[in-house]
């Protein structure tokens, strides 16, 4: 639902232009919007909160979980990034059930792949000095900086605006507020000839100096991607963090929101899930998000905080506006519109609110897949409950959240310092402390509840990791490929993987991402000659078996015998496509059927554990 136009806080949504209405069709389904609303803002305004069915229970459709969308038989592009267009009639892609409910979009969740355009061949190739991935705080820092100096810069920001998530902290004492340092650099930014401002453009690959994007640009009639290379002497990663997902039964649920989402929604496109809501919080700011909400419209049912008696000016502030709070509790369960509440001490009654939407709080885990991807490493932090970067990746520096700051301004200068150093000059002192936070209660870690019937899933990505529940392994609902950085810290804190493991099955299992290059390229996957192959290897494989090289990362190595099997298969040994037949430098080589041969993406299932693949390139 909208919110009003005029809403406080301007939650009424700063992105759309509520003086030129439009409307557009998904799916068949007429859904009403504003210019400035993305395909999937306009969709969650009208209702459509639910992406499909996993084993058996709906699963929420947002920014971290949606389908690709095309025009007619035009290219796919994402519904988070595309505009809402007057007239146009989308469709999404992928397997759907013929019936279901109206709020739904009713995918077959076991059908999802990846975009094409992560195996599609660049349509150009730019040149410059410093590459900027993220356009928050410290990437515009990054980026202004370089520029003044009269570097040439490129700037990309997935998401259709600037700023980040540092709107959602607010302003400390007497500090510039996020929208003033925002609005101030990117006018700054703006005005520097050297500098060009690529949005809506998410980086994917990224290897040496080169690095590869996809854009939804729009600047034509209708929207398109297209598929952009970029050399760069130096690269600034600025990707920010992830809040996560609090683990308890139905936390994927479509009416279980993350605070940082919900914020989002609110402020950009004025859309919430709901006239009420519970907030779940184990920190600080979820309180601010909750005063908004409720000066906005939304009736607030209960803020609910996982810590016992915390002390906050933010939960000052929400006593003093006359919300209903409770302390020392978790989430236990979520419905559609009823969540329970258990003590965090384990006895005592539980407690059930309805209302229309679960607004959930957890923990911040540095977002570095690309730093992964470039080659750098992970450590997991106990004192952080986080897995931070570690090692050195040469002509590439981290800045802001990513690199473990909080404060606005420790992220403001680390982006300064980040470009500064990657180019020998001496970087400024960067002091990261929040005025006036020592008084306050230290946030605390991401809440898990004890398992129960329904789906718990172990973070808010597209991995869709189902937390383990004892008794006979489920079938596997989704093919997924990957563990997101989310997905290993939630593991860790169950006690399901060592902490001194985490960085290395990050590394490992994290998704396999240096193909710069289209992927018509298929390296030895020619015919093999019955009389070369093992006699248990004959037919196993069909008649005409193909060879592979398949690798995960520039270190680990398959062993001979492991299975192979598609990402969507049910990991069962009479499902398998191939095996490991012989030993490789990196990675293996594997025997797979004449079909399989087709595929670019493969699980290799070791002893130690399951682990992406991809076809190297010899």
């Amino acid at each position: 639902m909208r919110l009003a136009a005029d809403a406080a806080h301007e939650f009424g949504g700063i992105e759309i232009d509520r003086g030129r209405p439009l409307s557009f069709r998904l799916d068949g389904r007429r859904i009403a919007g504003f210019a400035g609303d993305t395909v999937l803002s306009a969709a969650l305004a009208t209702g459509i909160d639910t992406f499909g069915t996993l084993a058996s229970q709906p699963l929420g459709l947002g920014e971290r979980l949606a389908p690709l969308i095309r025009i007619g038989q035009s290219e796919p592009l994402p519904m988070e990034r595309t505009p809402a267009l007057d007239g146009a009639a989308f469709t999404s892609i992928g397997r759907r059930r013929r019936f279901g409910p109206p709020h739904s979009l009713r995918h077959v969740v076991g059908a999802l792949a990846d975009p094409p355009w992560l195996r599609a061949a660049p349509e150009e190739t730019r040149t410059v000095e410093l590459l900027v991935i993220g356009g928050g705080v410290a990437g515009l820092a990054a980026a202004d900086a370089a520029a003044a100096a009269g570097r040439s810069v490129l700037l990309v920001e997935r998401r259709p605006w600037l700023g980040g998530g540092a709107r959602y902290f607010g302003a400390v004492g007497d500090d510039e507020t996020p929208d003033a340092v925002v609005e101030r650099l990117s006018r700054q930014l703006a005005d520097r000839p050297a500098a060009t401002l690529l949005t809506r453009a998410e980086l994917f690959a990224i290897s040496g100096n080169t690095a590869v994007l996809h854009q939804v640009d729009t600047t034509g009639p209708a929207p398109r991607g297209r598929v952009i290379a970029v050399v760069a002497q130096r690269m600034v990663l600025a990707t920010g963090a992830q809040q996560r997902l609090p683990v308890f039964p139905g936390n994927r649920l479509p009416a279980v929101s993350r605070a940082i989402d919900a914020y989002h929604l609110a402020k950009r496109y004025g859309v919430v899930r709901g006239a009420s809501a519970v907030v779940a919080t184990q920190g600080n700011h979820a309180y601010r998000l909750a005063l908004r909400l409720h000066d906005a419209g939304v009736a607030l049912r209960r803020i609910v905080d996982t810590r016992i008696n915390p002390q906050s000016r933010f939960i000052d502030f929400a006593k003093a506006s006359g919300l209903t709070l409770a302390s020392g509790q978790i989430p236990l369960a979520a419905g559609r519109d009823r969540f329970v509440f258990a003590p965090v001490a384990g006895s005592g009654a539980s407690a059930s609110f309805e209302a229309a939407e679960l607004v959930v709080a957890g923990g911040w885990q540095p977002e570095l897949t690309l730093w992964m991807r470039a080659g750098g490493g992970v450590r997991w932090d106990a004192d952080r409950s986080a897995l931070l970067a570690q090692g050195h990746v040469e002509h590439l520096a981290l800045a802001g959240a990513a690199a473990g700051y909080r404060s606005l301004r420790a992220c403001v200068a680390s982006g300064r310092a980040a470009q500064a150093a990657l180019f020998g000059e001496a970087p400024e002192p960067i002091e990261d402390v929040e005025a006036g936070t020592h008084l306050e209660t230290p946030d605390a870690p991401t809440p898990i509840a004890p398992a129960g019937d329904m789906p718990a899933f172990l973070d808010s990505g597209p991995t869709l990791a189902l937390r383990p529940v004892p008794g006979p392994a489920p079938e596997p609902a989704h093919g997924t490929h990957a563990l997101g950085l989310g997905d290993v810290a939630a593991s860790v804190e169950l006690g399901l993987i060592a902490a001194a493991d985490a960085g290395a099955i990050a590394e490992e299992r994290g998704s396999p991402g240096n193909d710069l290059q289209a992927s018509d390229w298929r390296p030895l996957a020619a015919p093999i000659a019955a009389p070369d192959l093992p006699p248990y290897l004959r037919k196993r494989y069909g008649d005409d078996p193909r060879r592979l090289h398949l690798v995960v990362d520039g270190k680990r190595r398959f062993p001979i015998g492991a299975l192979v099997y598609a990402v969507t298969a049910t990991r069962r040994p009479e499902n398998a496509v191939g095996s490991i037949v012989e030993a490789a430098p990196v990675g293996g080589i594997a025997l797979v059927t004449k079909a399989a041969a087709k595929l670019d993406r493969f699980i290799v299932e070791t002893d130690a554990g399951s682990s992406p693949a991809r076809i190297g390139r010899d």
